[in-house]
C-alpha cells in the first residue's frame, strides 16, 4: 500500500497519524480570495511537485492527479513485491481506481476554449489528462497491466469501490492480480461542490486540525472465530 496525502505517503506513517486522530487539514490562504467558499479548510499533500516527476514521454498524458496514482500504485506494487514481476504484463493483472474527474489545468484551459474560440494551451494530451478515467488508464499503460482496466468514477465513493470491484474481479477468476485505489486533485471546486451542499462548516476554518478526526474501527469478532 502506499498514497500521496497530508499525512505521509507510506501505510505505517499513515496509519500511525490516523491512529494518533489527526486530520492533516490546515487553513488554506490561498482560498481567501474566493470570497464565496466557505469553507477555507483543506489537506493538500504538502511538498508534493508534479511538474517534472516524470520524464516528459511518459508523464505527458498525466495531470497532477495521475502523477500522485501512478506513483503510488509504483510504490504500493514495490511494497507488494510485485514491482517488474512477470504476471504484471501476463494479461491476468489489471487496474481499478477511481477519481472524481480529473485534472484541473486542462478543464480550464477547455472552458477558456469555449469562452474566447481559442485553443491556447490545449493539445493531444489535454483531454487524456482531463478525463474521469485518466488515472486508471495511465496506471495500466505505465505498468503494462493488459487485463480488466475498470474505472470508477462515483464522487466520495471512487476508491473505495475501485477496491470492491478488484476484489469481485480476482474473486470471479478474471485476474490474478488487481491494483486498487484512487486518486484526487487537490482544487477548491471539491470544497465548493460541499458548500453548495450545505456539507461544510465555517467553524472549521478556525481549528481546521480538530475537525472531522478519523475514527478507529475495531473489527467485529464473531463467535470466537
Amino acid at each position: 500500500m502506499a498514497g500521496v496525502t497530508a499525512m505521509g505517503q507510506d501505510w505505517p506513517t499513515i496509519e500511525a497519524r490516523m491512529r494518533a486522530g489527526e486530520t492533516g487539514t490546515r487553513y488554506i490562504e490561498d482560498w481567501v480570495r474566493l470570497t464565496d467558499l466557505t469553507c477555507k479548510v483543506g489537506a493538500p499533500a504538502p511538498g508534493f511537485k508534479h511538474e517534472g516527476f516524470y520524464p516528459r514521454q511518459k508523464g505527458r498524458s498525466m495531470g497532477r492527479v495521475s502523477v500522485m496514482a501512478v506513483d503510488s500504485a509504483e510504490r504500493a506494487l514495490r511494497h507488494a513485491g510485485l514491482f517488474e514481476d512477470p504476471v504484471l504484463k501476463s494479461g491476468r493483472a489489471g487496474v481499478a481506481c477511481g477519481s472524481s474527474f480529473g485534472s484541473t489545468a486542462p478543464i480550464r484551459d477547455f472552458v477558456s476554449f469555449l469562452e474566447n474560440g481559442k485553443a491556447g494551451a490545449l493539445n493531444a494530451t489535454s483531454y487524456i489528462r482531463m478525463m474521469s478515467h485518466t488515472t486508471p488508464v495511465n496506471i495500466a499503460v505505465t505498468f503494462g497491466l493488459t487485463g480488466r482496466v475498470i474505472t470508477t468514477s462515483s464522487a466520495c465513493t471512487s476508491g473505495s469501490q475501485g477496491i470492491g470491484y478488484g476484489f469481485e474481479t480476482i474473486r470471479a477468476g478474471d485476474a490474478d492480480v488487481m491494483v486498487c485505489g484512487g486518486s484526487e486533485e487537490f482544487c477548491p471546486t471539491m470544497a465548493m461542490v460541499f458548500d453548495r451542499l450545505y456539507a461544510t462548516s465555517a467553524a472549521a476554518n478556525e481549528h481546521p486540525g480538530k475537525r472531522v478526526p478519523p475514527v478507529r474501527c475495531e473489527p467485529r469478532r464473531h463467535g470466537g472465530r
